[in-house]
């Protein structure tokens, strides 16, 4: 890979029985990330805004409820892009705790700040509203929406048991253990 993954990999290992024909290597590895890019995305569409639905009993009810999850999603591109730009280089902002400020904050938002206040800004042009969240996230404190770091990874325990062997067969550690 060009640069390693969060948690510090550098080769991805995809096993397939697409013919060389049909896609290439490097077309397959690139496939795949971005697979896991997008059920990422969707993996905090579920997660941070709380888009999914408990039960969608109703067939018409699944698209809106993935209508919900992607406008929530904007809203969170919105939020994340905003802080990027108001504050370069910053530590990375943790979907954890934007999903709490927002699940936290918005129904006391609806009940303190009356509608009116809001009306202005359903006309707003997309740098108006741009330019407003980045006077918001100016004087955020960024330091509640850290993400957290990953410590190093520990390292594999030596083995004591076959320790000069490269691979022990599972049967034979079962009939090590019965005798």
């Amino acid at each position: 890979m060009d640069r390693p993954t969060p948690d510090g990999d550098t080769v991805i290992e995809i096993l397939t029985n697409l013919p060389v024909a049909e896609a290439s290597a490097a077309t397959v590895a690139e496939l795949y990330r971005g697979r896991w890019t997008i059920e990422g995305l969707f993996q905090r569409l579920a997660t941070v805004p709380k888009g999914e639905v408990n039960t969608l009993g109703y067939p018409s009810a699944a698209p809106f409820g993935f209508c919900v999850a992607l406008a929530s999603r904007n809203v969170y591109a919105a939020v994340t892009g905003a802080v990027r730009a108001t504050h370069p280089g910053a530590t990375p902002v943790s979907d954890y705790h934007i999903g709490l400020e927002i699940a936290g904050m918005a129904p006391g938002l609806e009940i303190a700040v009356p509608d009116e206040t809001w009306a202005g800004s359903t006309g707003w042009s997309a740098e108006q509203m741009a330019a407003w969240l980045r006077e918001v996230v100016r004087g955020a404190n960024l330091k509640r929406y850290w993400k957290g770091t990953r410590g190093p990874k520990k390292p594999k325990a030596r083995r004591t048991r076959f320790a000069a062997e490269k691979h022990i067969a599972t049967a034979r550690l079962l009939r090590s253990e019965q005798k």
